[in-house]
């Protein structure tokens, strides 16, 4: 859950499947010039058709006292307007924020169309006007962004009908546009709507005249792999480039298995070679058994390769 250090008492999370999603710290944040507001910006996972939303806590720990203002709350999906919501201190503690709502003028209804992640396709053959145009479309692609303001309120107002969001059949930008980032996926909408019950809409001020946000809380949206080549997971470990302690039963017999095969190439090799002078006439026999066994080295200790494995090493 993403919080501010500046601004105590306010948390965001993003949610699919009903689970706040795990978030990661943004690897460039140090090189990225900060805005002069408090922000918060992280990375998180997303998966192809899974839907989102957004969840706002405020507890007592924010300071409301200043006159008696609201905090209204605007997200923006890829750079969109989304409509935002008012929370007051009466109504506090926990906004959920499922997607975009509207009166619908077919029903007359407020409906809910929910967001949802959707997989980028890209083109490598694309003319000049498209990749100025998907360049555009893809400055704030992969972004789920969290505007938070003080606001007085000044009226009520009625609400008018509105129609829904119209997806476009895919997500496909010119493959130049992307300029090298690990973008992966885009937010579109369901193609059903869910009934909720009526919203009001109200006519507000900001505090003082100030309509800069008090806060903001970004979050990087991205496949599994795609985070992995942004650097902001780890990758997967080759095969055998993890440490002898870390490794399984399995992997050390295989190890040890490798390193009994090259020793036995190194004897056929040298079948006819057993014996060679050293510069000063002394005679060296390979044929011998080393002195010593063959061992590899385990944090801090040491494993015999050419003995027995015992259960104590597999099952570390």
């Amino acid at each position: 859950m993403a919080v501010l250090d500046d601004i105590p008492g306010i948390k965001v999370a993003v949610v699919v499947g009903g689970n706040e999603v795990t978030e990661y710290d943004d690897p460039n944040a140090a090189d990225q010039d900060q805005p002069a507001y408090p922000t918060s910006t992280k990375y998180i996972e997303c998966a192809d058709g899974a839907e989102f939303s957004i969840k706002l806590y405020v507890n007592h720990n924010y300071a409301w006292g200043y006159r008696d203002h609201a905090l209204k709350v605007r997200p923006l999906i890829d750079g969109k307007r989304m409509d935002g919501t008012i929370v007051r201190e009466d109504h506090a503690e926990c906004t959920h924020i499922r997607g975009y709502s509207f009166l619908s003028a077919t029903t007359n209804q407020w409906q809910l169309q929910k967001w949802k992640f959707s997989n980028i396709s890209t083109i490598d053959d694309a003319k000049k006007d498209r990749v100025e145009h998907d360049t555009k479309l893809a400055k704030d692609l992969g972004l789920i962004e969290l505007q938070i303001r003080r606001c007085i309120i000044i009226s009520h107002v009625s609400s008018n009908h509105d129609q829904p969001f119209k997806n476009s059949d895919k997500l496909e930008l010119a493959e130049k546009a992307l300029k090298g980032r690990a973008m992966s996926h885009g937010a579109s909408f369901s193609e059903s709507y869910e009934k909720i019950a009526s919203r009001g809409t109200v006519h507000t001020e900001p505090v003082d005249k100030d309509d800069e946000p008090i806060a903001t809380f970004r979050f990087h949206y991205r496949s599994r792999d795609a985070l992995k080549r942004e650097m902001v997971i780890p990758r997967s470990p080759s095969p055998g480039s993890r440490p002898v302690g870390q490794m399984s039963r399995a992997e050390l017999e295989r190890l040890a298995k490798e390193r009994l095969n090259q020793l036995q190439e190194v004897n056929v090799k040298d079948e006819d070679k057993r014996v060679i002078k050293r510069e000063f006439g002394e005679i060296i026999d390979l044929s011998e058994e080393p002195e010593r066994p063959i061992k590899v080295a385990r944090q801090g200790e040491v494993i015999d390769l050419t003995g027995d494995l015992t259960d104590d090493d597999a099952d570390e």
